[in-house]
């Protein structure tokens, strides 16, 4: 199946599809909290309306307790077979669970899972060499034994890498390397941590409440601190750094690869 170049983030459940362009694919969901993924009904939905406008969807998807990821099932049954979907996977128990109940379903490591460093402490730290800086920006997807791996046991088929300006993918990839992963390249918001406790829901668990009216959707709240060299964005659980979209511009997909782009905070 030939992949799209470019997908944009729609939020949680993907409204606007009907205005992207052609060519561009819908993203959807969350990669740091159960409560923002669509609901079963509206999965099923959107994918009817992609496939009909021979959209594809990437649907992202958070770390998950096991009562969470149980919940979460009927999300995975609602995606029609045959459908041009790959779900972005933040949580080693949903990969294995997801392959062995949904084998259909095409698996992507998330960015939560990448082992990529995202600080903006990195890009300025004078302790750190060009080398040091280019070890933070590796993870899971540099190693082909790693891939290898991930490919034969859970059928994983790319890996969700941020757009930050002191380690981006190669455009043309790593000519040393005959198989390069299919990288999705997330820009311009990269995330640099993610915690359990939600401030919008008074610093509790999200697994504490059975259903979530969302309140993190209206707006955020800027860290500040003069070590970062950049601010942090807290929405939700996830903490996120943000290049300047106007003097960086699109993130360029690498040689074998995808963006996805963001027009908010997801």
């Amino acid at each position: 199946m030939v992949r799209t170049t470019e997908y944009r983030y729609l939020g949680p459940d993907g409204e606007g599809i009907a205005g992207l362009p052609d060519g561009v694919g819908a993203a959807l969901g969350s990669e740091y909290c159960v409560h923002l993924l669509p609901a079963a009904a509206r999965m099923a939905e959107i994918a009817a309306e992609a496939a009909a406008r021979r959209s594809p969807l990437l649907l992202l998807t958070p770390y998950f307790r096991d009562a969470e990821l149980k919940a979460s099932l009927p999300l995975f049954r609602a995606v029609p077979r045959g459908t041009n979907v790959d779900v972005a996977v933040n949580d080693w128990g949903a990969l294995q669970t997801l392959h062995g109940l949904f084998p259909e379903l095409r698996l992507s490591i998330g960015r939560l899972l990448s082992g990529r460093k995202r600080c903006p402490r990195i890009g300025g730290s004078r302790r750190l060499t060009e080398k040091g800086r280019e070890w933070h920006g590796e993870g899971v997807f540099s190693s082909r034994g790693a891939r290898e791996f991930l490919a034969a046991t859970y059928g994983v088929t790319g890996y969700h890498v941020d757009d930050v300006p002191w380690s981006r993918p190669a455009p043309d990839a790593d000519v040393r390397d005959a198989d390069p992963p299919f990288l999705y390249v997330h820009g311009p918001h990269a995330i640099v941590t993610v915690s359990d406790a939600c401030p919008w829901i008074g610093g509790v668990s999200s697994a504490s409440v059975a259903s979530c009216p969302r309140p993190c959707r209206n707006g955020l709240v800027v860290l500040r601190e003069p070590s970062m060299g950049g601010d942090l964005l807290l929405k939700g659980k996830a903490r996120f750094t943000s290049r300047d979209a106007g003097e960086t511009g699109r993130p360029s997909p690498p040689g074998a690869g995808a963006v996805v782009t963001y027009t908010d905070l997801p």
